[in-house]
């Protein structure tokens, strides 16, 4: 048994846990109510939605812990906060009650989870690096960033690399398109590059992995395509969307008939990622942005909501543990 300030600190991790845990639920029906909707707003606004709902149980969850902390007993707004939350035993924690449990798997969890994407970086770091060394690869400057052609029949162009990112492109796509497809491709892997899109793809797909098998797919899914639309439309700044979407169909055919497409949460494709969607927004873009009051609002409504559901949860199961 813990007392004072460690039992302090451990209950407010359980209640920051419960607290994610129950915005987790909330988030993910709110997700299947109105993910069709986010279509309707710009490409901005919908990767801002998509940060909103990766990072969502994480700041609630902390929120609710402090609104739970002991940092207000000497405030006016303690009396007011009372009503709504409260933790009756703050000064005292149990490792082998549901509280403890509650932190042990959820602590294992992020351990194991850290260990599988950790290993899948690692196995894909050394995949490009083994690539890239025996493909006689060269490093051509375009602009004033780096590009790497890999020596491959493989058409091929992707961008690697969390903190540094780098454009890849094989000699097998180079030779069959023209410099105009060319030039579009390589804009394009320079804006995953500017943005940072393999190290975003990453961390959203850790995230993610707390939600439902499914939610967590449709989510890293949904990234990855807004990453695509935004690369597209950085691209138009030299090419015409016309041109662009040409290109997209050209490679895509030309990687699905040397089958040279895979999916990688860390690495972004020039690629066959919804090519009818990506066309359809280069053509028909849509400039409508979410207004901020939505997102500020749903927030804290949902804040609401958790931090009465971790009350009330919190004293169903300490009912059920004293009366059974």
């Amino acid at each position: 048994m813990l007392i004072s300030d460690w039992a302090i600190a451990m209950n407010l991790v359980a209640i920051a846990l419960l607290g994610f845990i129950i915005s987790a639920a909330l988030l993910s029906g709110v997700w299947l109510l109105l993910s069709r909707f986010i279509d309707l707003f710009s490409t901005g606004s919908q990767k801002l939605v998509m940060w909103i709902w990766a990072t969502g149980p994480w700041i609630l969850g902390l929120i609710t812990m402090i609104v739970f902390s002991p940092i207000f007993e000497q405030t006016p707004m303690y009396a007011w906060i009372s009503e709504i939350a409260h933790w009756h035993h703050m000064y005292v924690f149990q490792l082998n009650s549901w509280h403890g449990l509650t932190v042990i798997l959820f602590v294992v969890f992020s351990v194991v989870l850290l260990a599988i994407k950790g290993r899948q970086l690692y196995w894909q770091s050394s995949a490009v690096q083994m690539m890239s060394a025996f493909s006689n690869s060269q490093q051509k400057n375009f602009g004033q960033q780096r590009v790497v052609v890999l020596d491959s029949d493989i058409p091929t162009a992707f961008t690697s690399g969390l903190f540094t990112p780098i454009c890849y492109v094989s000699s097998g796509l180079i030779n069959r398109l023209s410099d105009k497809e060319l030039d579009i491709v390589i804009q394009h892997e320079l804006a995953h590059v500017y943005n940072k899109d393999p190290l975003s793809k990453l961390l959203i797909a850790f995230l993610s992995a707390y939600y439902p098998k499914k939610l967590a797919h449709n989510l890293n899914a949904k990234f990855s395509l807004v990453t695509e639309y935004l690369a597209d439309q950085a691209t138009v700044m030299k090419h015409s969307a016309e041109d662009i979407a040409s290109t997209l169909v050209k490679v895509v055919r030309l990687q699905k008939a040397t089958q040279a497409y895979k999916n990688n949460p860390a690495l972004s494709y020039f690629s066959a990622d919804n090519i009818t969607q990506r066309v359809h927004r280069l053509l028909k873009p849509i400039n409508r942005p979410i207004p901020l009051a939505i997102p500020v609002v749903s927030m804290f409504l949902l804040l609401c909501v958790t931090v009465s559901a971790v009350d009330a949860t919190h004293h169903l199961i300490e009912s059920i543990f004293i009366h059974s």
